[in-house]
Parts: structure tokens; C-alpha cells; sequence
């Protein structure tokens, strides 16, 4: 197996294959970031497989003691449910220690020029419509597939810094592999 030099950093729209694309580079040998949330797990994820799902108090700790390389806030309304608040998070740890991540925009722009020298940045640009269906198939209820797929358009408006843009549905894990240092 080859070893790869730069951390694969993808980001992309919700529904666009972000976690397919790790899942499959993870395969290959590379080790995982795991982002921190306070929102409830999907019925196909697992603590500490795909996120560290946390309390509000033990996320706030975490700011409180400089943990983090980023976090965002997010306010949501689940279908049918009051609003909500959910924090999302990169620890300086979990940066350092992996070789394959994803990143929102938001996330993205807070890594040094430094730090962004040593990874290959890989953007989904998937189309809406596939997206959206990807979605309704997940059967998601944690929070509205309409808030995320429009909240999505202004997040990505102006993210332009990425070597790969992937606008292929059925891209695969290899082409990725085959142009990382």
C-alpha cells in the first residue's frame, strides 16, 4: 500500500458523498478524523465510529480549554420539533493525529496556510437534485432536508480553494487516492 504524504481534507454539500468518500479512504489505510457534535446520532451512526457524540456541557468544556481547532453553531428545527442548538467541532488533536477529514467551509477556513500546504483538499460539488434524493433516502429526521440543502447554497457561494472538484455522482475513492502526494 502506498503511503500517502498530504491529510485528504473533503468538503462538500450535504448529501454529496462526503462519508462514502472517507469510508473508502479509510479502506485504503488512512487514519480518521472524528468531529465532536451535541446533536443526536442518525440511525446508522455509532459513537466514536463516526462522531464523539457529546453533551452541551462537556462541548462547552472543551471551548472553555482551547480544544478545538474549530467549531461551528448551528441552529435547527427538527421536522416537527422546537428549534435547537447543535455544535459541531475539529479538536487541535484530532487535526494533527489524522490523515483523512471533512470539513465545512466554515471549518476549512480556520487551518493555518501551514497546515493547508499538507493537504489535498477535495471538493463534492455534487448537484442539488442528486443530493436531495441521496437525502430523502437516508430518511433523516434530525433535521430538515430543505433547511440544510438551502443553508448549503450560501455556505459554498464562495468556496473556490480546493485541488480536486469532484461534479461526477459516481466518482470513486481511487481517482482521489491516485492524485495524492
Amino acid at each position: 500500500m502506498d503511503l500517502k504524504n498530504e491529510k485528504c481534507i473533503i468538503v462538500g454539500k450535504t448529501g454529496s458523498g462526503k462519508t462514502h468518500l472517507m469510508n473508502k479512504l479509510i479502506g485504503k489505510g488512512l487514519k480518521p478524523c472524528l468531529k465532536w457534535t451535541t446533536r443526536p446520532p442518525r440511525k446508522f451512526e455509532n459513537q466514536f465510529i463516526d462522531y464523539n457524540f457529546v453533551s452541551d456541557m462537556e462541548f462547552n468544556e472543551a471551548i472553555n480549554e482551547n480544544n478545538f481547532l474549530s467549531y461551528q453553531k448551528f441552529e435547527v428545527t427538527p421536522n416537527g420539533k422546537e428549534s435547537q442548538t447543535w455544535y459541531y467541532g475539529i479538536t487541535q488533536h484530532e487535526f494533527e493525529n489524522s490523515q483523512v477529514l471533512i470539513m465545512t467551509p466554515g471549518e476549512f477556513n480556520e487551518i493555518t496556510d501551514e497546515q493547508r500546504k499538507k493537504c489535498f483538499v477535495v471538493y463534492l460539488d455534487i448537484d442539488r437534485s442528486v443530493r436531495e434524493s441521496r437525502l430523502f433516502k437516508r430518511d433523516d429526521k434530525n433535521d430538515s432536508i430543505k433547511r440544510r440543502l438551502d443553508a448549503d447554497e450560501i455556505d459554498f457561494s464562495d468556496f473556490n480553494d480546493y485541488d480536486l472538484k469532484v461534479r461526477d455522482p459516481e466518482f470513486t475513492a481511487e481517482d482521489v487516492w491516485d492524485l495524492m502526494d
